[in-house]
């Protein structure tokens, strides 16, 4: 059996959190430890989801848009499980190509 794999989502901030200054966000689960950490910046809160996917392979970031759609993935030790058809679309909703 494959090892379960991480994933992190990269994702804007509620309006409480933006309202403090904080506007982005890194969730994930990594074994029974939840990580939330808030970040500045959509750059800072990808460099940091890229550090704990690489200590944590096979891992997965979900980089969503402010509107709540996927812009990009990155995988770390495995494919994508965003197949490139599917990027850029809100869930459950069809079109939306970024």
């Amino acid at each position: 059996m494959a090892p379960r794999r991480t994933v992190y989502h990269v994702s804007p901030s509620g309006e409480r959190a933006a309202a403090a200054g904080v506007k982005w966000q890194v969730e994930g689960r990594e074994g029974r430890r939840v990580l939330h950490e808030p970040h500045r910046t959509q750059q800072q809160a990808i460099d940091s989801a890229r550090r704990h996917a690489k200590e944590h392979t096979p891992a997965q970031i979900i980089v969503h848009a402010r509107d709540g759609h996927v812009r990009t993935a990155y995988a770390y030790g495995l494919t994508l499980a965003v197949p490139p058809g599917e990027r850029g679309r809100r869930t459950g909703k069809a079109g939306g190509v970024f």
